[in-house]
């Protein structure tokens, strides 16, 4: 009897096994894999990444849960007492993905801790994914430097700059970030010289994607991974070296490419502006999570356009956490950052943990990037990697 109960949940250790490495292998591909549904009157981007997520996660529903898990589900909950039950549908469905993310990070989690998956294999994984990213978005920037065409799909109209297949230099910027730490982390780990070609390699893509959240990100979590190896007098060539790269790429073609462009700083304080607005009307529990494109409809007399990429976020994650999950939400967020800091191992995994989660939330200040899919299912995985079992206490 106990064979017959062992045999299914190797089978479905296989199956988990499986679908990770399937999403690692398509995550590159970014939003080249997106198509849309129409559900009643909406019309939902649904992702080949999503899919996979949730069915990974569903083979370990009752895996342990994580800590933040339960805000956005009471913000959510509450503000039904603010909006019509079926403003609240795509909100809805996006937290049942924020949900399904998490438990893909606990599910990973287990088979690394019954080490089904070695930690390295994993790590190399998760750095080929930004190499990848980088050399997709080399080929745009070269072949088709000119994606303005995309604007009736609802990107932005970026000229001559790499913005790869997430079609967004800043989301782009920040994956390229995380893989040249979790580089840099291999070369100062002593791996070997090929880690700084591959970090030389991010580093120009990076520079090519003229963001400046991207640039402020890849200082910062660079300073903090020299600070945790104790090389922190590094900085200054990295940042050197870093300023001579964009001095030499090109700066013509589009308002986008120059770095003292003023545009983009006045539509992020617009947006931030709206922010504290719809944080205003729900201060303590908060507007529920992504629910900020009726938010905007009900308090700033917007209207609802959920085929915009901007309608459900203001340009930064950390005040679409005040807004959506309130001061109640974002107390608990931060305390469980906070708590978490001690738990992160003294190794090559924490290291790099730390020093990514440093430059994703200075990232975060000017794009709403801590809930991005992808951003969530690359950090998922290092979370994965990084927890220690008590077998590693």
């Amino acid at each position: 009897m106990e064979q017959t109960l062992v045999k299914p949940e190797k089978r479905l250790e296989k199956v988990r096994e499986y679908l990770l490495f399937t999403y690692l292998a398509i995550f590159p591909l970014g939003q080249l894999l997106k198509f849309r549904v129409s559900l009643i009157n909406f019309s939902l981007p649904l992702h080949l990444a999503d899919i996979i997520i949730v069915i990974f996660a569903l083979t370990n529903l009752f895996g342990k849960k994580s800590g933040f898990f339960w805000i956005p589900i009471f913000s959510y909950i509450f503000s039904f007492t603010i909006f019509k039950p079926y403003q609240l549908i795509v909100g809805g469905l996006y937290l049942l993905r924020l949900i399904f993310y998490v438990q893909f990070s606990t599910s990973v989690y287990k088979l690394v801790k019954d080490q089904k998956i070695k930690k390295d294999l994993l790590f190399d994984s998760l750095l080929s994914i930004s190499f990848f990213i980088g050399f997709y978005g080399l080929l745009q920037y070269f072949l088709y430097p000119d994606i303005r065409g995309m604007t009736i799909l609802g990107w932005d109209d970026h000229l001559y700059r790499l913005v790869s297949t997430f079609l967004d230099p800043g989301f782009t910027a920040i994956f390229l970030v995380f893989g040249f730490l979790v580089s840099f982390s291999k070369f100062l780990e002593g791996k070997g010289k090929r880690f700084l070609a591959i970090c030389t390699f991010l580093t120009l893509s990076l520079a090519l994607t003229y963001s400046r959240a991207g640039y402020l990100a890849f200082i910062s979590g660079s300073l903090a991974l020299l600070a945790l190896y104790k090389k922190i007098t590094k900085i200054v060539p990295i940042i050197v070296i870093f300023v001579i790269i964009l001095l030499f790429i090109p700066n013509y073609g589009s308002e986008g490419v120059r770095l003292g462009r003023t545009k983009s700083i006045v539509a992020r304080i617009v947006s931030y502006q709206e922010g504290f607005s719809i944080f205003k009307e729900s201060p303590v529990f908060g507007v529920g999570y992504n629910n900020l494109c009726v938010a905007k409809e009900k308090f700033l007399g917007q209207p609802v356009n959920f085929e915009s990429h901007a309608c459900s976020g203001v340009e930064s994650g950390l005040l679409t956490i005040l807004a959506t999950t309130g001061m109640m939400g974002s107390i608990i967020f931060v305390y469980l950052l906070i708590k978490r800091l001690p738990l992160m191992p003294q190794n090559m995994y924490g290291k790099t943990l730390f020093s990514v989660m440093v430059s994703l939330l200075t990232h975060n200040f000017f794009i709403n990037s801590i809930f991005y899919p992808w951003v969530m299912g690359y950090i998922g995985v290092l979370i994965a990697i990084t927890s220690r079992s008590k077998r590693d206490a």
